[in-house]
C-alpha cells in the first residue's frame, strides 16, 4: 500500500508540474495602465503579457472533465485546449485552435465580457481560487500570431466557382466572409469606406 501511495503521489506531482497550476500560483491580470497614458493615446487599458506570465496563467487551468468555461462561451471555443497548448509554449497551434471556431478571436480577447462568460463560469473561480485570466491569454495568442504574420491555413479548402458579394467590412460582414472562405466560395466585401 505504502509503493502504491508514492507512486499516486507521484504522478499528482507530474500532473501538478504541468497543469493544475491553480494550487500554487495566484491569478494574475495584465498591469493596467496609468490614467494619464490612456486619457491621451486611446491605446490598449492593459499592457500586454509577457510570454513567461501567459504560461503561468494559461497553466492554471484544471483540465477539468466538463468545462464550464467553454460551455458558456457563445462560440463553443476549445479554451482548455489552446490554455494548455500554451501553458506547453505551442502558440502556433493555440492560435490554430483558437481561430478553429473564432473568426476574431482577436476581438474577443479585448471586448468579450469573459467576467460574465467564460472566465465568471471557471470551474476553479468557482472553488475559490481566482479564474484563469481566458480573455489576457486570447489577446496574448492573437497578437503573437499578427506579429509574427500567422493566418487561418485554408490549404484544404475546395474551392468553387461561387462568389457571394458581403455588404458592410464590420465585423458581421467580415466573420460572414471568414465563413465563405472556409467554405470555399469566394466572398467579394463591399464598404462605404475605403
Amino acid at each position: 500500500i505504502y509503493i502504491i501511495y508514492k507512486i499516486s503521489e507521484y504522478i499528482v506531482q507530474l500532473m501538478k508540474k504541468k497543469m493544475l497550476q491553480f494550487v500554487d500560483l495566484k491569478q494574475e491580470t495584465p498591469v493596467k495602465r496609468s490614467t494619464d497614458k490612456r486619457k491621451g493615446d486611446f491605446n490598449e487599458i492593459y499592457n500586454e503579457f509577457i510570454t513567461d506570465k501567459a504560461k503561468d496563467q494559461s497553466s492554471r487551468c484544471s483540465q477539468c472533465g466538463v468545462p464550464f468555461c467553454q460551455v458558456h462561451c457563445p462560440l463553443s471555443n476549445n479554451i482548455p485546449d489552446w490554455l494548455k497548448l500554451t501553458a506547453e509554449g505551442r502558440l502556433k497551434e493555440a492560435y490554430e485552435v483558437s481561430q478553429s471556431t473564432n473568426n476574431m478571436p482577436e476581438v474577443c480577447g479585448r471586448i468579450c465580457p469573459q467576467d460574465r462568460l467564460c472566465e465568471g463560469n471557471c470551474v476553479i473561480e468557482q472553488s475559490g481560487h481566482g479564474t484563469v485570466t481566458i480573455g489576457s491569454i486570447e489577446k496574448y495568442i492573437t497578437d503573437t500570431a499578427f506579429a509574427l504574420g500567422w493566418r487561418p491555413d485554408l490549404s484544404d479548402v475546395q474551392w468553387t466557382d461561387k462568389r457571394v458579394a458581403v455588404i458592410g467590412a464590420g465585423p458581421a460582414g467580415l466573420a460572414c466572409a471568414d465563413i465563405l472562405a472556409r467554405g470555399g466560395v469566394k466572398p467579394v466585401v463591399f464598404d462605404r469606406h475605403p
